[in-house]
């Protein structure tokens, strides 16, 4: 909040302080309405009529919401501007602000100039039954989500907390819809017999639809909660430590391989952080050991469900693995040396030991992935070590290889502003549509998207955006744990966004963490 000025400053000074004051208020009110609507009451959401038009119900929240908000920001600056206010320190625009308005302008123009205007509403975006309404207005409200967030929210403790509520509710729902227990009536099947004959081949799950969103979601809680326990001092530990282990377990019954690849490198890139100090290191094997807890008892679930199996012999070594990592994380914790935020140490270390990790993953795939030719069964570490061995087939990835491929090719058809958003079936190769028997929507890759949707300025723009949040949160990460939590869960989106789709149920976290991240006062305050 402005500070008022002293007694010996003149009226017109001290009222024009108390305006700022004032407006300051509402304006850190409303963007933290934002905030908790968007990331732990939408995620929630949803309608008597379970997953039919999920998608649908989920946009107009996001829109409706939106409306309401940005006619109270828009009540707001008109308080500012008829009493003439100068430009306030948080309406500078910096190389971030410029790539992203860059990026809205992009998007107009390719609604505007879409050569498919005619056949596709590139505003609101594809329409039922396969609406993804990822058109030109969901971007815009994207990018308000950000200038709103990153220009007026101030961090507080109970926000993340209300998080890891939402985030653990959202997995208990998803978990408990596996065994039977469908509180909601969200299954697009009722039969118990189906949903546990088909076990991993359910498609919606929770509150959040098809297994891609929900791997979208899981990785950013997973990381959120899970850095939040590792570096925050709060009574709220255990129970963010509660809330990521939840969420993993819900991200491998889903078998969200793209979740996994986001958690994956949020956690190696984060390693020189983890290793910076006894204690740090030790709430991270903790929360290693709660993952791997949930994974087993996972394993064992479905073995006395499914496979009516009642031996546990091959479990016994996750039990060690957990109960080991538990002892020895929790030692480091309670007698490791505290964190030294003006030296920030062991970067060295950090670094040879993320080449460790990649050399560690290259290894593992090239064993791991190795299969009896005639067996047929493949997976995903068969596949990266395909991959390494340069051998890419169009079926990897759940046949991304093959949309990717084709994508590119009907690029230089829309090189510089792209089809239209949300346009990307009917860029497609029409020949090509239904080779695998379905339809293609997306490009399962949110930067193809871009790329074939809003053309290469649009991408160029969108990624110096991406890098521009990126570099200005790093030098924070050691003085803020809110700061680390959050940039960990904006790398682990980012990562997966590569292999994903975006559309108005999960892709709104991305713009409220880069709205944090962006936010000088979030950045320097002291969380309360």
């Amino acid at each position: 909040m402005p500070k008022l000025p002293n007694s010996a400053a003149t009226f017109p000074e001290r009222r024009k302080a108390a305006i700022y004051a004032g407006i300051d208020v509402w304006q850190s009110r409303a963007a933290r309405l934002l905030v908790i609507l968007l990331l732990c009451v939408h995620p929630l959401y949803f309608t008597g009529e379970g997953y039919i038009r999920f998608t649908w119900h989920k946009f107009l929240f996001l829109a409706i919401f939106m409306g309401v908000i940005l006619l109270a920001v828009l009540a707001i600056w008109i308080a500012r501007i008829t009493r003439k206010p100068m430009l306030l320190p948080q309406d500078r625009l910096y190389i971030v602000d410029l790539a992203i308005l860059g990026f809205a302008l992009v998007t107009l123009l390719s609604a505007i100039f879409s050569p498919f205007k005619e056949v596709a509403d590139v505003w609101i975006g594809i329409p039922e039954p396969n609406g993804r309404y990822d058109g030109a207005v969901t971007q815009l409200l994207y990018v308000a989500i950000f200038f709103i967030v990153s220009r007026w929210y101030k961090p507080r403790t109970k926000d993340f907390m209300l998080f890891g509520i939402s985030a653990s509710l959202v997995a208990l729902i998803g978990i408990f819809q596996f065994y039977g227990m469908d509180f909601f009536k969200l299954w697009p099947n009722d039969s118990l017999e189906y949903r546990v004959e088909n076990f991993y081949d359910i498609f919606f799950r929770s509150t959040l639809g098809n297994v891609n969103i929900v791997s979208t979601y899981v990785c950013v809680a997973i990381l959120l909660c899970g850095f939040l326990f590792i570096r925050m001092k709060s009574k709220w530990q255990p129970f963010w430590l509660a809330a990521s282990a939840l969420n993993f377990w819900l991200m491998e019954l889903a078998d969200a391989d793209s979740g996994r690849i986001g958690v994956i490198v949020a956690m190696v890139l984060a390693i020189p952080f983890i290793v910076e100090s006894m204690k740090t290191l030790g709430r991270t094997m903790i929360l290693a050991s709660s993952w791997i807890a949930v994974y087993t008892l996972q394993i064992l679930i479905y073995n006395v469900l499914v496979l009516k199996a009642r031996t546990i012999g091959s479990l016994v070594p996750f039990v060690l693995v957990t109960v080991a990592l538990l002892a020895v994380g929790i030692v480091l914790a309670i007698r490791g040396k505290e964190i030294d935020p003006e030296t920030p140490a062991r970067w060295k270390l950090g670094v040879v030991l993320i080449g460790v990790c990649i050399v560690a993953g290259v290894a593992g795939a090239e064993i791991l992935g190795r299969q009896d030719p005639e067996s047929g069964n493949t997976n995903f570490v068969y596949e990266v070590r395909e991959i390494l061995h340069g051998n890419i087939q169009d079926e990897f990835g759940t046949n991304r290889v093959y949309i990717w491929r084709n994508a590119l090719e009907v690029y230089p058809n829309y090189p510089m502003i792209g089809s239209g958003p949300d346009t990307f079936r009917h860029a497609f190769p029409e020949d090509a549509q239904f080779y695998y028997g379905e339809p293609y929507d997306k490009a399962h890759n949110e930067y193809l998207q871009i790329l074939i949707c809003q053309g290469i300025i649009g991408l160029i723009c969108y990624l110096v955006f991406l890098g521009g949040v990126l570099l200005k949160s790093i030098p924070k990460v050691f003085k803020n744990p809110m700061v680390m939590a959050v940039l960990a869960a904006f790398v682990g989106y980012s990562a997966q966004a590569f292999f994903n789709i975006s559309v108005p149920i999960a892709s709104q976290m991305l713009w409220v963490l880069a709205g944090m991240l962006a936010s000088k006062r979030f950045r320097e305050m002291t969380p309360t």
